[in-house]
């Protein structure tokens, strides 16, 4: 029983990944390499190379950039269960997760500070997350797996350098931290072994507002280039992970049944500990004319270190319970079963130059990326699938400023999870009686989209 009961803290817990910096691939960051679908690893050459590859900051000059994209997220969930094994699913109404479309902006600034072969960059930047909400009603199909992560907020700041010991060759590090906090809301089922409930019966769901920060996560980063000859560009470039551990504060509000009039739970403090995926990519560039360039990527996500979440509770419990007693919630190890994603980019950049005062350009960009969730475990808290996206992008250069747009478009394969191969259930912080009814709660069917639309600017010292 209280093997069961840490799981109320457990599930809570479980929601902070949707919103991390690593975490699922929507569309990749920055306005000009959004353009490119993300292939912007050999051709890293502005301030976005923070990211990308560090090393191509030695092309980026001196310089002041600043974008922000919105991203639209919407996922439809049509969820089904299997009350009798025996018979037939049942089908529950489609509930729809969208996401608030807020602006997520990029600052760059980057000097040389007089060293010919070097540069210097400092960069701050929000993720590219869903921050998604759905249906809020007691009876809502989707509740016990997430209500929603408004209130998340996180960020990455950094400093990076870059060398060029040789003129075909460059070198590039950075160190940066994930800060911020996350915040989400989910029920979970408080049925007791002593009484007999109705399946997801809402008078017994209890409600938990979760919050986990301040958090502080330090990583690093680095890249190299290699320009062998004027139509050819390679880039490699490595993340490592990103290792979180934070206090956490869990308030719950327990169900509205008179079973639990008069109990209480003690306690809202915790902590949480998990690993956020490594990074590796790769990227060829080539340029048959001097102002054409187009990039091949491909990009690996070590989403299999993501395989736990390790909760550590501080002295939480539910008391006075009717006929339960007192339950203190300990350290639980909650399985994620995460996999390893790869990706592929392809993008295109053309220049066409009017005068030396001014440029235009203009790019298009697709990518590809597999999903790091198998059906099973695939649920509105951790959607994800194949994903798809198309991009396209324009640039204009007047003397020392560029102004950047693109728009990308995201949709995912839909995913079909039947219920019987489900392997999610309602989180119970009791032990049920052996005769108490248990059903899968991720069954069904997803279909995810994402839209993007970024505006930037860069500023040449």
């Amino acid at each position: 029983m209280r093997a069961a009961s840490r799981l109320v803290l457990a599930l809570g817990l479980c929601v902070t990944t949707e919103a991390s910096a690593g975490g699922f691939y929507l569309t990749d960051r920055g306005v000009r390499p959004l353009g490119r679908g993300g292939a912007f690893i050999a051709g890293a050459d502005d301030q976005h190379a923070i990211w990308y590859n560090p090393a191509g900051l030695t092309e980026a000059g001196s310089g002041l950039l600043i974008d922000a994209s919105l991203v639209n997220f919407n996922n439809v969930y049509t969820r089904q269960s299997l009350p009798d094994p025996n018979g037939q699913p049942v089908t529950f109404g489609a509930v729809t997760g969208e996401g608030a479309p807020l602006p997520i902006p990029t600052v760059v600034v980057s000097h040389n500070f007089g060293l010919r072969r070097w540069n210097f960059a400092a960069g701050l930047f929000a993720p590219y997350a869903a921050i998604s909400s759905y249906d809020e009603s007691p009876l809502a199909p989707q509740r016990y797996t997430l209500y929603t992560l408004n209130g998340s907020l996180l960020s990455v700041a950094g400093l990076y350098a870059a060398y060029r010991p040789h003129p075909t060759f460059s070198v590039g590090v950075g160190v940066s931290a994930l800060a911020g906090s996350f915040a989400s809301r989910l029920a979970f089922s408080a049925c007791p072994a002593t009484i007999t409930c109705t399946a997801e019966d809402p008078d017994w769901d209890s409600v938990a507002q979760l919050t986990v920060g301040p958090i502080f996560s330090p990583t690093a980063n680095v890249g190299l280039q290699w320009r062998p000859h004027r139509m050819l560009a390679v880039g490699v470039s490595g993340q490592l992970p990103f290792w979180v551990d934070a206090p956490a504060r869990l308030q719950v509000r327990l169900p509205s049944s008179a079973f639990y009039n008069g109990a209480q739970v003690e306690g809202d403090r915790g902590r949480v500990n998990f690993t956020l995926a490594p990074i590796a990519r790769v990227g060829v560039q080539v340029s048959p004319l001097p102002r054409t360039h187009v990039e091949v990527a491909f990009v690996w996500e070590g989403w299999s270190v993501h395989d736990k979440i390790n909760l550590v509770p501080d002295n939480i419990r539910i008391t006075r319970a009717r006929g339960i007693g007192t339950y203190e919630i300990g350290p639980v190890a909650l399985d994620r079963s995460f996999q390893d994603t790869f990706s592929f980019r392809l993008g295109a950049e053309h220049e066409t130059v009017f005068s030396d005062d001014l440029s235009v350009s203009a790019r298009v960009g697709a990518a590809y990326e597999t999903s790091a969730t198998s059906p099973a475990y695939t649920n509105v808290l951790t959607m994800d699938a194949d994903k798809f996206v198309t991009s396209l992008g324009a640039s204009l250069r007047y003397r020392r400023w560029r102004f950047d747009a693109a728009f990308a478009y995201m949709f995912a394969s839909s995913v079909v999870v039947d219920p019987r191969d489900a392997r999610l259930y309602p989180t119970a912080p009791f032990r049920q009686g052996p005769n108490a009814p248990r059903y899968t709660i991720n069954g069904g069917s997803y279909d995810l989209s994402v839209n993007v639309i970024g505006l930037g600017a860069r500023y040449a010292f």
